[in-house]
C-alpha cells in the first residue's frame, strides 16, 4: 500500500504540476500583448514560486497532521486546522492557482492564462460544491471549520504551539526529500502509538536524531533543547517550536511546561541521556528522569535508534549516507523504557565509513601514551609522536582504546583554553587551565571540587563547570571535551 500510494503519488505531481502546465503555457506562447510583457514575467516571477511553495507547506501539514495525501487515494484521517489551514480551507488549490497562473505570466502565454483562469475557476467550483460536502459527511466538526476560516482568501493564521510551525513544516517537507539521498531509514513501529497526547523517548547519537524521531513517527514534536544551544540560534529553535531547558540544575519550569503540554493532547520527544552518546553506547537515564515518565500520559513512545552514530559520530564534523535502522514501541513502565533503549545500537565489529574526527575520542596514544598526538585520516588513524596506526578499526576496539586511556589519566592536569561565558561565547583566549584533585584554576580564579554542582559537555572542545551561582566554560584548543568529561568522572564524581 505504501508503495502504490508513493507511486499515484509521482503520477499525481508529474500529471497535475509538470505535465498540465506545460500544456498551458505551450497553448499561447509569446501571444502576450508586448507592452505588458515585462510586467507580466515580474509578475509571473513572484507567483508561481510562492503558489508552489503554499502548496508544498499544506501538503506537508496534511501528511503531518491529517494523516493523509491532498489525494483521492489517501485522504486525510482527521481534519486538518493548523497553520495553513487555519487561514483558509483549500490551501494546495489556492497554491496551485497561483502556481499555473504565474507560469502562463512568467513565459507570457496568453492562452494559457485564459485556461489557467478557467481551470482555476473549475476547481474552485468543485471544491467547495463536491469535496466539501465529502468533508461535510466524514468529519462533523467541518461545519464550525466552515463558520470560521474562509475557503479562499486567507485570514491570519490562528496560534495554537500543538500545530507545526511553518518553518518546522518546510524542513519536514525538504528533509523528506533529502533523506532520499542521505540517510535511508527503515523503522519498525508498534500500532498502538497515538496520534496526540504522548512523550517519544529516544537515544541520543547525533545531531540528526530529532529528525530520525519526526521521520519515524510522522508527527510534529517538540524537543527540548539545552540552553546553551538555545540561546545561541534562538531564532531557528522558536521556529521549529522547541523550548529551552536549563541542563545545569532542574529545571522545575521547563518541566512543567513539558508534562502540561502533553496533558493537553501535544506531542513531546526528549532524549534522556541529556548528550550525544561519544561511541554509541547508552549513557543511561539522567538523574530524576524516572519521575517525569511516572507523571506523564502513557503509552510512553520508546524510539530506539540503530546504526545512525556509525554515520554521524560525535566526534566527527560531518555525516555519512547510509541506513538507519529504528524500532518504536509504546510502554506503560518507565523500566521497560530503559531497558528496551539500553540495547546494542552498534555492534562491536562495526566499522566506519570514515575515521575524519577520530582524535577527538581517541585523545591518548594507545601505545606511547602522548596526549593529542593522535591524527585522523578517512580509513583510520595514527599518531604522530611515536608512529602507531589503526586501518578501520572496529567499535569494540575503539570502546576498548577509551576504557584504557580513561584509566591512564593522571591529575594534576594542564592545557590551554578560550574562557568562555554560559552560553558558548569568548570572554578571554589562550588561558591557562589546571585541574587536581581539589580544585580547577584558570586565569587567577579556583573553583573547589566540592562546590561543583554540574558538569557539563557541549559540542566536542566545549565544557562548562556550574557552582550552584554562575556557569563557566572552556574551549579548549588540543584536547578534546572527552579527556575533560573522563577526569570529571574518574577524579570529581
Amino acid at each position: 500500500m505504501y508503495k502504490k500510494q508513493i507511486l499515484l503519488g509521482l503520477v499525481y505531481f508529474l500529471g497535475y504540476w509538470v505535465a498540465l502546465p506545460v500544456i498551458l503555457i505551450l497553448l499561447g506562447n509569446e501571444f502576450f500583448p508586448h507592452q505588458l510583457q515585462s510586467w507580466a514575467k515580474l509578475a509571473g516571477a513572484i507567483m508561481w514560486p510562492a503558489g508552489l511553495f503554499f502548496s508544498m507547506l499544506s501538503a506537508a501539514y496534511m501528511i503531518t497532521d491529517g494523516r493523509g495525501a491532498p489525494m483521492s487515494c489517501c485522504p486525510p484521517k482527521k481534519l486538518v486546522r493548523c497553520g495553513i489551514y487555519s487561514m483558509c480551507r483549500h490551501p494546495v488549490y489556492l497554491g496551485y492557482f497561483f502556481y499555473i497562473t504565474g507560469l502562463s505570466l512568467f513565459f507570457k502565454s496568453l492562452g494559457g492564462l485564459f485556461f489557467s483562469l478557467a481551470l482555476s475557476a473549475l476547481t474552485a467550483l468543485w471544491a467547495v460544491l463536491v469535496e466539501e460536502r465529502r468533508l461535510l459527511k466524514k468529519f462533523p466538526e467541518y461545519r464550525e471549520y466552515k463558520r470560521q476560516v474562509p475557503a479562499f482568501i486567507p485570514k491570519k493564521p490562528e496560534k495554537d504551539e500543538r500545530c507545526p510551525p511553518l518553518f518546522f513544516m518546510l524542513l519536514f517537507f525538504v528533509g523528506h526529500i533529502v533523506s532520499w539521498f542521505t540517510w535511508h531509514i527503515r523503522f519498525e513501529k508498534d500500532d498502538k502509538v497515538p496520534e496526540e497526547g504522548y512523550l517519544a523517548v529516544a537515544n541520543h547519537t547525533t545531531y540528526l536524531d530529532f529528525a530520525v524521531v519526526i521521520y519515524t513517527l510522522g508527527h510534529f514534536l517538540s524537543f527540548p533543547v539545552s540552553l546553551f544551544h538555545y540561546e545561541r540560534h534562538k531564532w531557528l529553535y522558536r521556529s521549529v517550536g522547541s523550548f529551552p531547558i536549563k541542563r545545569h540544575e532542574p529545571d522545575v519550569r521547563a518541566i512543567a511546561r513539558l508534562i502540561s503540554y502533553v496533558r493537553r493532547g501535544g506531542r513531546v520527544g526528549i532524549f534522556p541521556e541529556a548528550e550525544r552518546s561519544w561511541d554509541g553506547r547508552f549513557l543511561g537515564f539522567k538523574e530524576g528522569f524516572e519521575k517525569l515518565l511516572e507523571k506523564v500520559p502513557k503509552p510512553i513512545v520508546a524510539v530506539r535508534i540503530e546504526k545512525a552514530h556509525l554515520l554521524f559520530p560525535r566526534w566527527a564534523k560531518t555525516f555519512k549516507p547510509g541506513k538507519v535502522y529504528v524500532k518504536v514501541k509504546c510502554f506503560d513502565d518507565p523500566k521497560q523504557v530503559e531497558e528496551f533503549l539500553s540495547g546494542e545500537y552498534v555492534s562491536s565489529d562495526d566499522v566506519y565509513p570514515s575515521y575524519k574526527g577520530v582524535e577527538n575520542y581517541v585523545y591518548r596514544c594507545p601505545k606511547c601514551g602522548s596526549i593529542a598526538s593522535i591524527r585522523s585520516k578517512k580509513t583510520g588513524f595514527y599518531c604522530r609522536e611515536c608512529g602507531f596506526s589503526m586501518e578501520r578499526p572496529t567499535a569494540g576496539q575503539l570502546w576498548q582504546i577509551r576504557d584504557e586511556n580513561k584509566k591512564a589519566l593522571q591529575l594534576p592536569f594542564t592545557d590551554r583554553a578560550d574562557l568562555l561565558d554560559p552560553y558558548g561565547r569568548v570572554l578571554k583566549r589562550g588561558i591557562r587551565v589546571i585541574m587536581n584533585k581539589s580544585a580547577l584554576e584558570y586565569d587567577g580564579k579556583v573553583i573547589k571540587r566540592e562546590d561543583v554542582k554540574a558538569f557539563l559537555v557541549e559540542g566536542r572542545h566545549e565544557v562548562f563547570f556550574y557552582d550552584g551561582k554562575e556557569i563557566v566554560g572552556f574551549k579548549f584548543k588540543k584536547t578534546s571535551a572527552l579527556l575533560w568529561n573522563d577526569l570529571y568522572e574518574k577524579f570529581w564524581r
